[in-house]
């Protein structure tokens, strides 16, 4: 393994006493929201450039709508939204608080949400499986720590021959856990013999938040992550109500759009939302995902050790606990990206820069990575940051 700690520390959130203090006064009954310092304030020149390729990216990319976040390592944020919420000329714009499906950005939350138990002792990595699941019958031999890290070996239910017609077919269907298990196949490889990235891990990790806790994962995690961080865009769907209206997710077709909506609040609609369960369902704002970043990724969540292991990446698969890295601009950068069908999201850190790149988009099958790395490289030639000597071929970490 290869972690890549020790992070960036100059940035002014990057304190894990300091953070952990503030969350625990945030969580007190009546408590004022706090700040540790105001951030710096955004070039205003940079600012336009990268608004600027925003918006060529959402027209030449045909998308309804896009919102993308960049922050510098002094804490300087921009928030950039383009487009629609929903297709059609009279729909209200994108704002930087609009939620839009994340995805498997939600492993993130569910991942720093079982380290969280383990510091408290309630739960241990290397628990076995059957402890808290003893009637799930392909727990043997698999751990929590292969649940996080997708060397469990267990099949991933969203390649179920049967799922696209099982979920899309029936929009308005809501999908218990037992139906989402019953989706899983023959196991790929003995637990912790193979990488496969497998949904059906996080789905367990939910179960298992619930037995141990005694409440759901939306519930574990709008209590110790999103009020302290005051993320108020951020919603479990299928776990909790959503209390704002999110974007509606798209496809493109031959004239226009193909949407997905099925007149709920629950996008791209009930059964896709519902059977992404804890390993998709959040929906959440470009805003708080790049506060829920900033403040995972300088240690004002978890311990030092917590977080050393959640970015202990596999040499092969270049996975973690929850966390991925991945390149920006061919910069190494920690993060993870995600999409559920009309919409794509991504979150990465070029941790040795200290810049944070989020995008979010409401068209599905479309391909953001090029405007990461576009939004990247031209902040990093505003600030004259210089680039790293180039990695040799085959080292995924430094």
């Amino acid at each position: 393994m290869s972690a890549i700690l020790p992070f960036a520390v100059n940035r002014k959130t990057s304190s894990w006493a300091l953070v952990t203090l503030i969350v625990l006064l945030l969580a007190m009954p009546g408590a004022a929201a706090a700040q540790t310092q105001t951030p710096a304030p955004f070039d205003p020149v940079l600012a336009a450039k990268l608004q600027a390729r925003l918006d060529r990216w959402r027209v030449s990319h045909r998308a309804p709508g896009v919102a993308a976040a960049v922050r510098m390592p002094d804490g300087a944020l921009w928030i950039g939204t383009s487009g629609t919420r929903f297709a059609g000329v009279a729909s209200k714009p994108v704002k930087p608080g609009t939620p839009f499906v994340v995805g498997s950005l939600t492993k993130t939350f569910i991942a720093a949400l079982v380290l969280r138990l383990q510091e408290e002792g309630l739960l241990a990595l290397s628990d076995p499986i059957s402890k808290w699941l003893p009637g799930y019958r392909r727990s043997k031999g698999i751990t929590v720590e292969m649940l996080l890290n997708h060397r469990s070996g267990i099949y991933d239910y969203f390649a179920n021959p049967r799922y696209e017609s099982r979920v899309f077919n029936r929009p308005r269907h809501r999908w218990k856990v037992r139906e989402i298990l019953a989706l899983a196949g023959p196991r790929y490889c003995l637990p912790g013999k193979c990488f496969r990235y497998s949904n059906t891990n996080y789905v367990l990790l939910g179960k298992i938040v619930k037995k141990v806790t005694g409440k759901s994962a939306a519930a574990n995690i709008r209590q110790r992550f999103l009020e302290p961080l005051g993320l108020r865009d951020t919603f479990f769907q299928g776990q909790e109500r959503i209390a704002k209206v999110p974007a509606k997710g798209y496809l493109l077709a031959r004239r226009g759009y193909k949407g997905l909506a099925d007149g709920s609040r629950m996008r791209p609609n009930t059964s896709a939302a519902t059977v992404a369960n804890a390993a998709g369902a959040m929906v959440s704002s470009v805003r708080d995902i790049s506060d829920w970043q900033d403040a995972l990724l300088s240690g004002g969540l978890l311990q030092p050790a917590s977080l050393e292991a959640m970015t202990d990446f596999h040499p092969k698969s270049g996975y973690g606990l929850g966390m991925r890295f991945a390149r920006l601009d061919g910069i190494l950068g920690i993060g993870h990206g995600g999409s559920l069908r009309g919409f794509v999201a991504l979150m990465y850190r070029l941790h040795r820069q200290d810049i944070d790149v989020v995008v979010l988009t409401n068209l599905g099958r479309t391909n953001i990575q090029g405007l990461a790395d576009n939004l990247t490289r031209v902040s990093m030639r505003h600030y004259l940051i210089p680039r790293p000597d180039p990695l040799p071929e085959g080292s995924p970490a430094p």
